[in-house]
């Protein structure tokens, strides 16, 4: 309250201060209401004054009733003026003032009343509000992070009467991806005179906080029609060939724009014009133009002061920062939609590779056990045929039974090994003269390695102790070492066998000077249908892998390409190992 208007309530205050050009409210110490100006009632409170003796918390509307009965018991409390300072108030015809309210004890006539008046904001006290208004929008435009909601918020923060800069209208151009055009993005505001004049006298009756302001979205997006919206999104600015265009300028010049006649726009806003002002606000982020902001005042008409240009340009600093962290945002969620949808595709590849491949080594399995299996069943059938040609010779016969039941079991231990792993099955554990098992298993394959040229070397230690093992599968563990030492030279070369004594237990070593390994190539060499090209059908090696694991033994390779491959057996002596055997 002005010092004029206090003196004034000394001499008849209530006569005089109806003449005041100041909204004041006069109520006793009780709070009720004795008397008041049109000011106070048009202005602050929109309504007919009440009857003299209603109590203040039912005179007063929501947003002024807390702070003034705060300040007024402050002022009774104390004796001295209360502030009740920034208070936003509501009318049907502008969206929103801010007012401060001085609460002073005074005496009319010898009784104590509180005097209430109002006046605009100060500009230490506009300040204090400027700031916390700013820092309460950027606090809500932070939140959000999908572009479309940002430049929601964006657009509430600028034209909310209540928590918001109070623009009749506000808009967002945004620069492409490429920094080349200024496109219109979305916009913000009444439709008509009568539809801005309907949501100024619902925020009157039921004012809402900016948070309220700003979740609204959903329902603005399912809202129709969107004249403002539409209009803005067909607007379009090259920054280069349209230089001189007023959103490009203050774009390109990094400055905000108050144009205080409208016919200044030109024709490239011809659509939106027809408010007294407009203000255009850049966002621009370090040295990189993100977009411009653009309000007005179309219905209310109110002036649009140094201090909303100044808020605005503010808040669009801040809002350009949230257009990017919202692009970068929307772009990285593309991206990994781009990177999930090719994993998508590539997984689904690699199972079909899968399926395939599944199919292909089948067809490789089947072939490689039909060769494994030809072999016995060719032998199988040629002594048979030799046998029935002519069987009355007993010597030829004798050696045709024996050939075949040697095929047969050999016949067996493959199938055997294709349906059930050795390991599963029980050993029959004998001692066993080592030396004599390896020599059995190289003249099985002696002839085969005479018509390749491969010599063989024979090295068995002397004395070497028995040891315990099931011999018919370990003799077939040795013979499938040899066969791959055979396969691994076509055009001849060296293989030698040799057992000797080690520590505690006994070693057998085959090696050959075949073509060898790479290193890539001798972790494999153990499974199943593996093959390197040059050991039969992939079994052998996973056979004698099977056979050693299931007596406790264990076997090392040593191979290199072109160099040969070496395979050495260890197996430990138990207390039962104790008759020596004797090399061939």
């Amino acid at each position: 309250m002005s010092r004029a208007a206090t003196e004034l309530t000394g001499v008849c205050p209530c006569g005089t201060l109806h003449q005041v050009p100041i909204a004041w409210l006069m109520v006793d110490r009780d709070l009720r209401v004795i008397d008041g100006n049109a000011l106070f009632w048009d202005e602050l409170v929109f309504a007919a004054p009440p009857p003299v003796g209603t109590a203040l918390e039912e005179a007063l509307p929501e947003g002024l009733r807390e702070p003034i009965e705060r300040a007024a018991r402050e002022a009774m409390r104390t004796g001295e003026p209360a502030d009740a300072s920034g208070l936003r108030v509501f009318s049907e015809s502008q969206p929103y003032r801010v007012v401060d309210v001085t609460v002073t004890p005074t005496a009319v006539r010898g009784d104590d009343v509180l005097l209430i008046a109002s006046s605009g904001v100060g500009d230490a006290g506009r300040r204090v509000e400027e700031l916390t208004l700013l820092h309460d929008m950027i606090r809500v435009l932070r939140q959000q992070s999908d572009i479309d909601r940002v430049l929601f918020t964006t657009l509430t923060c600028a034209t909310a009467g209540s928590g918001g800069l109070g623009f009749n209208r506000a808009w967002v151009l945004l620069c492409d991806a490429e920094n080349r055009s200024l496109e219109g993005a979305m916009a913000l505001g009444p439709a008509s005179q009568e539809d801005a004049h309907r949501i100024w006298a619902a925020l009157t009756s039921s004012p809402r906080t900016l948070d309220q302001f700003a979740a609204a979205y959903d329902r603005w997006v399912a809202e129709e029609p969107k004249p403002l919206h539409e209009t803005v999104r067909r607007l379009r600015f090259s920054l280069t060939r349209d230089a001189g265009a007023l959103p490009v300028r203050a774009l390109i010049e990094n400055r905000t724009i108050h144009v205080l006649e409208t016919p200044e726009v030109h024709q490239e806003l011809a659509e939106l014009a027809g408010a007294p002002e407009l203000v255009i606000a850049p966002m621009v982020v370090g040295d990189a133009p993100r977009g411009v902001i653009m309000a007005d005042n179309l219905y209310s008409r109110a002036p649009i002061t140094q201090g909303h240009v100044r808020m605005l340009s503010l808040f669009a600093q801040h809002a350009g920062m949230a257009v990017e962290d919202a692009q970068l945002h929307r772009r990285m969620e593309e991206d990994q939609r781009r990177l999930t949808a090719a994993l998508d595709e590539l997984q689904e590849a690699q199972n079909e590779l899968l399926r395939t491949g599944r199919l292909a080594a089948l067809g490789e399995m089947a072939a490689r056990v039909a060769h494994d299996l030809r072999n016995p069943l060719v032998t199988l059938g040629g002594w048979a045929r030799v046998v029935q040609e002519d069987p009355d010779d007993t010597a030829t016969v004798t050696t045709a039974a024996k050939i075949i039941a040697e095929e047969a079991a050999n016949l067996e231990e493959l199938l055997s090994m294709l349906l059930e792993p050795f390991s599963a099955r029980s050993l029959q554990l004998e001692p066993v003269d080592l030396n004599g098992l390896v020599e059995d298993a190289l003249q099985m394959q002696e002839n085969r390695a005479q018509q390749q040229g491969v010599r063989l070397r024979r090295g068995y230690a002397e004395d070497l102790p028995t040891v315990r093992a099931d011999p018919a599968p370990l003799r077939r563990c040795l013979t499938n070492l040899i066969d791959n030492a055979l396969e691994a030279m076509p055009r001849g070369g060296m293989l030698s066998a040799a057992t000797r004594r080690e520590g505690d237990g006994v070693l057998v070593e085959l090696s050959d000077t075949g073509i060898g390994m790479t290193e890539e190539q001798l972790p494999r060499i153990f499974d199943a249908f593996y093959t390197t090209g040059h050991f039969g059908s992939g079994l052998g090696l996973a056979i004698v892998w099977d056979i050693l694991q299931a007596h406790g033994f264990s076997i090392d390779v040593r191979s290199e390409p072109g160099q040969g491959s070496a395979f050495s057996i260890r197996i430990p002596l138990g207390e039962e190992a104790a008759c020596p055997s004797h090399p061939t």
